[in-house]
């Protein structure tokens, strides 16, 4: 089963790379185009909540970039369409393109006018030892950056 779930995963993240290469997404596209997955899959029902998009300024441009959080989604037909053990999908749509993120939890922090996107990750992301797992992102020179 984790195999497919790490399979599943791959193919998601290759979608969505490829779909960001052709042409700009909205966070209601992703929206859409994941409910049509959970139909897709033996006629799932697919439900979200009101917390699914978000909006945060990243750029510091002024307008808010989106931000999609798949642990928002549910389907009838599959308890880990979006996620697992190694956490839930989020996507942050900035101009378009959307950035992929996996994690257990998140929150933006402002940081002296900055928002910084803090991600609680599996602790495989940090060491050998089961202990919390922190990645914090920054938009700089139009990409998301982090240190390891």
């Amino acid at each position: 089963m984790r195999y497919v779930l790490f399979f599943f995963l791959a193919i998601l993240s290759f979608a969505s790379s490829a779909m960001a290469e052709d042409e700009p997404i909205t966070a209601t596209e992703i929206v859409q185009r994941e409910k049509k997955m959970c139909t897709d899959f033996n006629d799932g029902k697919f439900h979200t909540t009101e917390q699914t998009i978000t909006l945060y300024d990243f750029t510091g441009d002024g307008r808010p970039e989106t931000i999609v959080d798949a642990s928002q989604f549910s389907c009838s037909t599959s308890a880990t369409m979006w996620g697992g053990t190694g956490g839930t999908l989020l996507w942050v749509v900035v101009d378009g393109k959307p950035y992929e993120f996996i994690a257990h939890r998140w929150k933006v922090v402002d940081m002296d006018g900055t928002n910084v996107l803090l991600l609680a990750v599996h602790p495989s992301q940090c060491s050998d030892n089961i202990v919390p797992c922190y990645r914090a992102y920054v938009w700089s020179n139009g990409a998301f950056h982090t240190t390891r």
